[in-house]
């Protein structure tokens, strides 16, 4: 058996420890390195409330310090789109916490932008395009077309494609969608729902297009009744 000699032998441990110290150096963050600081605890901000009721989306920015104890120190609105927006997005940022940033495992004071987007659902905001309620409750029998006499003819049918999402054009996408929605005794559409559709994308489209569909009264032994409507939808650039 042949052995290695004492200086071979030491000098192959010494590179194999400079190689293990290398790796675990290579593993191990830099020394001064600022680990950022985290938010653990979030408060959304409130929509302003005549924002809401005109259907209007926004987004602010507020820069704040967040101290050695994660707590958020002087914060100011860096920019927002409506100074309604602003003051909401101020007000929730004050009540965050974060887990706070460190070097070298030491807390640090840093500054931080905190983004806040300020969004309306869809029904609402339909509801407000349209000045009425698009989509509301319904405590009354509907009625399904099919059981009709006669198939109910609109007064007023909209050109689809002027509803073709924005975010589509120049695609040369195309959408072949199914709608059912309710007639009301106003000939007004509501509740309209995506049956089927063959792009996903153009359900809002859909729905803001049927929405302006308008038909006459449809009654029933001589009563206005809500009437349930399934009806094809084609969108096309």
């Amino acid at each position: 058996m042949y052995r290695l000699a004492p200086s071979i032998s030491a000098a192959l441990s010494l590179l194999a420890a400079l190689g293990l110290a290398c790796r675990a150096s290579a593993q191990e963050p830099k020394s001064d390195e600022l680990i950022p600081p985290v938010a653990i605890y979030k408060v959304d901000p409130s929509h302003p409330s005549e924002l809401y009721d005109r259907g209007i989306e926004g987004e602010a920015i507020i820069i704040a310090n967040v101290d050695v104890f994660g707590t958020v120190i002087d914060p100011v609105v860096d920019r927002a789109t409506h100074d309604e927006f602003g003051l909401a997005a101020l007000l929730a940022a004050s009540e965050w916490i974060f887990e706070p940033a460190t070097k070298n495992g030491v807390p640090q004071a840093v500054r931080v932008k905190i983004p806040f987007t300020f969004k309306i659902a869809f029904e609402h905001k339909l509801n407000v395009e349209m000045g009425r309620e698009v989509f509301k409750e319904i405590d009354v029998p509907v009625t399904p077309s099919f059981e009709l006499e006669q198939a109910p003819m609109p007064k007023f049918i909209p050109a689809f494609d002027e509803f073709y999402p924005e975010a589509f054009l120049n695609t040369g996408k195309s959408a072949a969608v199914s709608v059912e929605f309710i007639v009301n005794p106003d000939g007004n559409v509501i509740n309209p729902r995506i049956v089927s559709i063959s792009t996903p994308g153009f359900e809002e489209a859909a729905m803001r297009a049927v929405a302006h569909i308008q038909y006459n009264t449809i009654r029933v032994q001589g009563q206005p009744v809500h009437v349930s409507i399934m009806m094809p939808i084609q969108f096309s650039p």
